[in-house]
């Protein structure tokens, strides 16, 4: 019988082959680690928001956990030609970080609300 994770060439398993960042608050699974990219060349990066908040982000490709619930907003991006939208969880609304769209289209997920693979 075929178990899905059966193991592959090199001793890896389907399931390592392809690990998930998941919603630190809710376990669920929000992104996968192909999908991430550097942020201006970076593996994670610190930003502050206009309430002084500072966040450190990781920069994704793709999120399907997420759900974005704000409209596009230019307003104090922290990337250039880029607007931003909130994003939370799509199972349980923790807010997980933003959306940029325009000049680029990725995710910026705050690093403490995942689990890392």
């Amino acid at each position: 019988m075929l178990r899905e994770d059966a193991q592959q060439a090199g001793g890896a398993t389907r399931a390592d082959a392809d690990p998930v960042w998941r919603c630190a608050s809710c376990g669920a699974e929000v992104a996968r680690a192909r999908d991430r990219i550097p942020l201006d060349g970076a593996a994670t990066r610190a930003f502050v928001n206009p309430e002084g908040i500072e966040y450190v982000v990781a920069g994704f490709s793709e999120a399907a956990g997420c759900s974005e619930v704000s409209d596009p907003s230019p307003y104090w991006s922290w990337f250039p030609g880029c607007s931003w939208q909130v994003s939370l969880c799509r199972s349980c609304s923790a807010h997980l970080g933003w959306r940029f769209s325009g000049a680029a289209r990725f995710y910026g997920l705050i690093v403490d609300r995942l689990t890392a693979p």
